[in-house]
């Protein structure tokens, strides 16, 4: 009986091997397909940032979030695994395996920064696991795993919708080991986005397929629209990019929907990527990870920006917030989508929860997080009314 379980293991994970060879050029896939009743969903997982052994609470959350939401397809969104203990790729993906739920990633800054295991080789040990239909599109360009996924219409072979994932690259030094800040999307990232939209574009008939974008790292052009420029350094309390750009850390609350609880860590500079995506009307949104503590929507010059908090309970995290992000496609508006968090706290006081009994946090730390997040959505939002109202009031004076 173990040699026939063996034998249909290994038989499905060469099926996995053979959906991810040929994922193709432009992200042909014989997995992502709209639902009968028109829905797609999508659980985003950023920041897990966990090491091996997986922490029992990340690991029961994980599970818990795939059986609550019964998503179409999970995307870790960076700083996934940081450790070079192949056994945490298999801690991580085994509960999507079980469940038979498909899977891709983008690379973040944390996951390349170790000397003995190249993003290559972490993209080969992902490629292992049953589901995984992450690929690296062109490896002559910057970054590794760049890649996109057509979804199909409910019905017939129509290309309904597209992912995008972009490795945003990791910490930048010069010559004396001096930190610079972070990477970005690169001018030959940005090229092959164009040309494989057209390639999409013309295999569509010549219509635009509508997409969404994940990344790790948030754009520098999404930095100069949420926080107030100044005209002063302030060293390590300002933003200072590298085209001579300076902006505060204090955000336009007015700009955003969710929370800034810290200070947003962006690409040092820019290769065009968000005019490149504006140019091509085929980007809804970006989805990003990287600000743990951070969770919002913003329209960032016709795109959204969409900040995924934190999952981890292996780095830092902030207990409201603490979870993961759903976004939700209906195939009869695919010019809009949907999306909210899913938070440890919600699922930790739901009926036959064990998130708590992994000991990080306690129970009355899951309940107490889960009571005030609705209260505090209601402060944001009337600080938001107090704060437009006045900027109206001042600009009436000034006219």
């Amino acid at each position: 009986m173990k040699k026939v379980i063996s034998i249909l293991l290994v038989v499905s994970m060469l099926f996995s091997f053979a959906i991810t060879s040929f994922a193709g050029g432009i992200g042909e896939n014989d997995v992502l397909r709209f639902r009968k009743n028109g829905t797609f969903k999508i659980l985003v997982l950023a920041d897990v940032q966990d090491v091996y052994p997986i922490e029992p609470s990340m690991l029961t959350f994980i599970e818990e979030a795939l059986d609550y939401s019964d998503p179409d397809l999970v995307v870790f969104d960076g700083d996934n695994i940081v450790s070079e203990d192949v056994r945490a790729y298999n801690q991580l993906l085994t509960p999507l395996a079980e469940r038979n739920v498909p899977f891709t990633f983008v690379f973040g800054n944390h996951d390349v920064e170790r000397e003995n295991f190249t993003a290559e080789q972490q993209l080969a040990e992902y490629q292992k696991y049953p589901g995984c239909l992450a690929y690296d599109a062109d490896p002559a360009i910057h970054g590794c795993a760049n890649h996109n996924l057509l979804i199909y219409s409910s019905k017939g072979n129509n290309i309904a919708f597209n992912l995008w994932m972009f490795d945003s690259g990791t910490s930048l030094h010069d010559e004396n080991g001096e930190w610079l800040g972070y990477d970005w999307v690169r001018a030959d990232q940005i090229e092959w986005y164009n040309n494989t939209r057209d390639a999409i574009t013309e295999k569509n008939g010549g219509k635009i397929v509508p997409s969404i974008a994940f990344q790790h790292i948030i754009p520098k052009e999404a930095v100069e629209v949420l926080f107030y420029e100044t005209d002063t350094s302030m060293g390590e309390l300002t933003y200072n990019f590298n085209d001579g750009g300076i902006y505060s850390y204090v955000p336009k609350i007015d700009k955003f929907d969710g929370y800034i609880f810290e200070k947003s860590c962006p690409g040092n500079g820019s290769d065009g990527q968000w005019d490149a995506m504006k140019a091509g009307g085929d980007v809804l949104a970006v989805v990003v990870g990287h600000d743990h503590v951070n969770s919002f929507v913003a329209d960032i010059n016709g795109i959204d920006l969409v900040q995924t908090p934190g999952a981890t309970y292996h780095s830092y995290y902030n207990n409201m917030l603490q979870g993961a992000r759903i976004i939700e496609l209906d195939e009869g508006d695919l010019d809009s989508y949907h999306t909210y968090e899913l938070t440890s706290s919600f699922l930790a006081t739901q009926s036959g929860s064990k998130i708590a009994e992994g000991g990080v946090r306690s129970e009355a730390s899951y309940t107490f997080s889960n009571i005030m997040l609705p209260v505090f959505n209601v402060f944001m939002d009337l600080l938001r009314d107090v704060f437009k109202a006045f900027t109206n009031v001042k600009t009436d004076v000034i006219k």
